[in-house]
């Protein structure tokens, strides 16, 4: 995977405290040097909590053999983690200022630990599985040329090695030389078959002196930090202060449950500013973060806003189908109407929201900037003052605080957001099914759908419901198993789901009344629907069948068909163009609400979907805002 900058990596190390050190050359407890900590971008480093530690040592033990799980991360360490793009989860493992090892989810055999030099190092005095003895003569071409292990050159090994496993490749003393892959068994390599036994990744070099890293705690890193995360606060204090002088809003936090938003509140707090708390219940969070959100507003004794989606989720699934990265209906149904109705009916007059967002999160996040308008909600003006934190950034101004977070983090999770987000990795997926309570309803979903609509046992276990289109990357990483889904193409959609087309025909023709052009939707339309929503336009006439409506010289067939005149090319376009919208509006709705709070006329209500009261309506065209069916982007959900 390429590298992916959103902004400078800022972990440095001080090996006289063993703490991390962010930003500064110099450790803020002892005065001594830092150095950099070379880490894969984008460098969004956070603490590894207990689950996550337990986790990896286990794997080191199940890997290499018992005991070296606690020679890799040893007791009295800070511990980070950084995740690096894959095609699905890697995790690098930070320890002593080191990365002594890789997590990386394989879609495939699940959570394998790769080992980085330092780490090879560690473990060595312990070392009991998946290692090769290679003879003298092999070691400089591998430290110099970083060559492979031929099979000729194995001494011997470990019996139980298989073609894929981790390897560590020793010298005859037992002194790491190098880590990769087997490209042999065992049974091959002692049999001295031709060609490379183990294809090297790293090349661990001599040993450097032998020395004792001190223990440390978060505490003492916390010390070494607090000139930092001092001055970023008080910057962000600042930004805050400054936003609201500027802008003169009624001020609420949104808060998901999450650390970023909790941090963001806290900011709010140290600006001396009382924020209503903004809560979008999904319908499909976790408990803890129900209880967090509740938690935190009781302890400071602020005003909590809620809008819930209901079951708005569990409502669709049957029209829509399971979502997808590609295709996040439940974004529209389940975040963006209900916060869109938030705010219209508590903050008719604007609002300005502090929103956790922060630019090593995404690219989209970083292109944003740290002020903006959603175009779902224009009358909300949005705000992140820790746009340039990094999540260690984050976590050490919580430490500072004393306060607690939601404990999911604690539990292994990385990110806090719906319990089946499709966005969510596969790895950690996994560790949802056995923390949360609600997963079992939606693994059930997910079963019976898969029988209703005849998937593969591979769609259920791999959870390729993530995708409609499924991506080359990962049909490459399952192989065989890919092969069973029908190779790279495309997921069958569900039934009611394939999206919309319209096409129109190439030109324009002159008629007696001007311009006229003639298009055509994909498929059948649904006239009662359609001819409700054209009262945007007009007044709207239908035949008797109720298979044509017609309004303001725009025409609509019940196959699809559709014919739009006008005086002029202009108006021709303007006219497509909002027949194109209001058919899709009519198609599409997921019932968000969102052009429901636009209609200052009252005309607009929601009956599972957009329903237009025709003798209300004026036709004044407001509800023709920005609308998720027409357009929806991801970064447009921090509302």
């Amino acid at each position: 995977m390429g590298e992916i900058r959103l902004g400078k990596i800022h972990l440095r190390w001080c090996d006289r405290c063993n703490v991390p050190v962010l930003e500064q050359k110099s450790c803020g407890a002892c005065a001594g040097a830092t150095r950099e900590v070379r880490i894969t971008p984008p460098g969004d480093a956070r603490p590894a909590f207990y689950h996550d530690v337990d986790k990896i040592r286990k794997l080191a033990d199940q890997t290499f053999g018992d005991g070296t799980g606690r020679l890799l991360i040893p007791g009295g360490r800070v511990v980070l983690l950084n995740k690096a793009p894959d095609i699905d989860r890697t995790d690098e493992v930070i320890v002593d200022g080191e990365v002594v090892a890789a997590v990386r989810f394989d879609l495939v055999a699940g959570e394998r630990l790769l080992l980085r030099p330092p780490g090879a190092a560690a473990i060595a005095p312990k070392i009991s599985r998946n290692w090769v003895k290679i003879d003298s003569g092999a070691i400089d071409s591998i430290r110099h040329k970083k060559a492979s292990a031929l099979a000729i050159g194995i001494l011997e090994c470990h019996p139980s090695i298989t073609p894929g496993a981790e390897v560590v490749v020793l010298d005859a003393c037992g002194q790491p030389v190098s880590v990769g892959m087997a490209k042999m068994s065992s049974a091959e390599m002692m049999a001295h078959k031709r060609g490379t036994a183990v294809k090297t990744r790293w090349v661990v070099g001599l040993p450097p002196p032998a020395g004792e890293r001190p223990p440390a705690t978060w505490n003492e890193a916390l010390e070494a930090n607090r000139e930092v995360i001092s001055r970023r606060s008080q910057e962000a204090v600042r930004f805050i202060r400054r936003t609201i002088e500027e802008n003169d809003l009624p001020v609420a936090v949104s808060y998901s449950g999450g650390k970023d938003s909790l941090a963001t509140l806290l900011l709010a707090l140290d600006a001396g500013v009382r924020p209503k708390i903004l809560f979008v219940d999904t319908g499909i969070e976790f408990e803890e973060t129900k209880k967090n959100v509740h938690a935190v507003a009781r302890r400071y004794s602020l005003d909590l806003v809620v809008e819930s989606a209901g079951d708005s989720f569990w409502r669709n699934l049957e029209v829509f189908g399971p979502p997808a990265k590609d295709y996040r209906w439940c974004c529209k149904t389940c975040k963006l109407g209900p916060a869109t109705r938030l705010i219209q009916k508590n903050f008719p007059k604007g609002v300005l929201s502090l929103i956790g967002q922060r630019a090593y999160e995404s690219e989209s996040r970083a292109r944003k900037g740290n002020i903006w308008r959603n175009p779902w909600t224009p009358n909300q003006l949005a705000a992140s003052p820790i746009q340039k934190w990094t999540a260690l950034h984050v976590w050490l101004y919580l430490f500072t605080k004393g306060v607690d977070a939601n404990p999911l983090y604690e539990q292994g999770l990385e990110r806090i957001g719906c319990f089946m987000c499709p966005a969510t990795d596969l790895a950690e997926l996994r560790r949802v099914r056995e923390i949360s309570k609600d997963y079992s309803r939606w693994q059930k979903f997910l079963e019976d759908h898969a029988r209703k609509n005849n998937r593969s046992p591979e769609w259920l276990q791999y959870d390729l419901w993530r995708w409609r289109r499924l991506p080359k990357s990962v049909s490459d990483e399952l192989g065989n198993d890919g092969g069973m889904m029908g190779g790279v193409g495309v997921c069958v959609p569900e039934a009611g789901a394939t999206p919309l087309e319209f096409r129109g025909t190439s030109g324009y023709s002159p008629c007696v009344e001007g311009l006229s052009m003639e298009g055509v939707f994909s498929s059948p339309l649904d006239m009662m629907r359609v001819a409700n929503m054209l009262n945007i336009a007009g007044e709207v006439t239908t035949s008797p069948d109720g298979n044509i409506a017609e309004v303001c010289k725009m025409t609509v067939f019940a196959e699809g068909p559709v014919m739009v005149r006008a005086k002029d090319e202009s108006e021709l376009r303007d006219k497509a163009s909002m027949l194109r919208e209001i058919v899709f509006r009519a198609m599409g709705c997921v019932g968000c609400g969102i052009c429901v709070a636009r209609c200052p006329s009252g005309a607009m209500a929601l009956n599972g979907r957009t329903v237009i009261d025709a003798k209300l309506c004026n036709h004044c065209g407001s509800c023709l805002g920005p609308c998720p069916v027409v357009a929806f982007k991801e970064d447009e959900l921090d509302i």
